[in-house]
């Protein structure tokens, strides 16, 4: 009887084991691949970009323009690289990147300082150091040649090999488009958090209403837009809410509306702040301390934003917002310097809290300051709301005039 139960128990613990070695094989084949060591070298007409992982994985090399930059797609990869990956030499590669992109797949991107061609793309496995090495060999060239291969990538990825077809694509791109174009108005402050007050007592937070609803009032005329405000009384809206608003929105544009006080009563005119961690000067890294401690007023934090995007597509779009926020910037003030006063240097950078959202060209207008009586009294005159409303309006309508006429 012993003896029987002795088998049946090692026959258990057999099959356990084997079950277990199955299990751990199935799971291990599943695990993604580890890229622990990456490398630029090379010099302004070559270089080569060297990748380690500690298995296999299947990768596809492209070119992509505006901005010009090679893609390397892979197999789910878990990128544990140090600094030393980014740290590139004076090479034809201006910056790398990486993250995941979608399950099961990651992405390298190599922004270019000049047109390139790929020379050599291999993938060979190094036994004596239990290495898998990704190699890409990149070789400067004409800017036609560039784009005709990207050109050629672009069209396979596509999958529009119908030359009808593209032509018929082409032609609908020019027609004008009926689309609404959502623009999400900030009126800074509200409630409990009265913001600054001028030193004839006006408050920040009527004065930022009263140009939101003025703004919204004037862009009514245009069919093309639909104006969406943060607030549209006296009320509190936590920062992290004003950023979930204009995002549930669908916000093609977001302008955060202020007018706040200095210590230096002598600074005044309006200025027009984009996202920068750095911040261009330290008063707009005060301002926007001050601004992101909006939240402490009704007793709340700042909810933490982690500083290093490791998503590669949430990185690229930052990029690209930021490209177009500084555009709609520009604009302003253009639009504003016959006919608003502005700070010296008007266009600045910050690292605002509300213009976070990393897919709406965002920006934060500072109508002037209620530290400077002139400013104050202005900004209480009719005639200069009017003027300054004409005017974000008009660099409204030019920032999207090219989407408006289709093209």
């Amino acid at each position: 009887m012993r003896k029987r139960i002795s088998f049946i128990f090692a026959l258990v613990f057999l099959l356990s084991v084997q079950n277990f070695e199955t299990a751990f094989a199935q799971d291990t084949a599943a695990q993604p691949a580890i890229a622990f060591a990456a490398r630029v070298v090379g010099d302004g007409n070559r270089a080569r970009l060297i990748v380690d992982f500690n298995q296999p994985v299947t990768h596809d090399v492209y070119l992509l323009t505006d901005p010009r930059r090679i893609i390397v797609d892979l197999s789910q990869t878990v990128f544990s690289l140090d600094g030393e990956a980014r740290r590139l030499p004076k090479s034809i590669v201006s910056d790398l990147r990486y993250g995941t992109i979608a399950a099961g797949k990651s992405r390298i991107v190599m922004q270019l300082a000049k047109p390139v061609l790929v020379e050599n793309e291999t993938l060979r496995e190094i036994e004596a150091e239990k290495r898998h090495r990704l190699i890409v060999d990149l070789v400067a060239t004409s800017s036609a040649e560039f784009a005709a291969n990207a050109r050629v990538i672009q069209q396979v990825t596509a999958a529009k090999p119908d030359k009808p077809e593209a032509q018929k694509s082409k032609t609908k791109a020019k027609e004008p488009s009926n689309r609404k174009f959502t623009i999400f108005v900030d009126a800074g402050h509200g409630g409990v958090d009265g913001g600054a007050t001028g030193l004839d007592g006006t408050a920040e937070k009527r004065i930022t209403l009263n140009f939101a609803k003025k703004l919204r009032t004037a862009m009514q005329v245009n069919p093309a837009f639909e104006v969406i405000l943060s607030r549209d009384e006296d009320t509190f809206v936590a920062l992290e809410d004003r950023v979930a608003l204009a995002r549930k929105a669908k916000a093609d544009l977001l302008i955060s509306v202020h007018a706040d006080s200095l210590r230096q009563r002598d600074i005044r005119g309006a200025t027009v702040y984009t996202l920068s961690e750095e911040g261009s000067d330290d008063l707009s890294n005060a301002l926007a301390r001050k601004q992101n401690r909006a939240n402490l007023v009704a007793g709340l934090s700042l909810p933490k934003i982690e500083t290093e995007v490791t998503d590669i597509l949430i990185d690229l779009t930052r990029r690209e917002t930021e490209k177009f926020s500084i555009k709609f910037a520009s604009l302003i003030v253009q639009k504003m310097k016959n006919d608003i006063r502005l700070i010296r240097n008007p266009h600045r950078s910050a690292d605002f809290f509300v213009l976070k959202a990393p897919e709406i060209p965002s920006v934060l207008l500072e109508l002037g300051y209620l530290s400077n009586r002139e400013d104050e009294q202005l900004m209480r005159s009719e005639d200069w709301q009017a003027k300054a409303v004409l005017r974000t309006k008009e660099a409204i309508e030019s920032f999207f005039r090219a989407r408006l006429a289709g093209q």
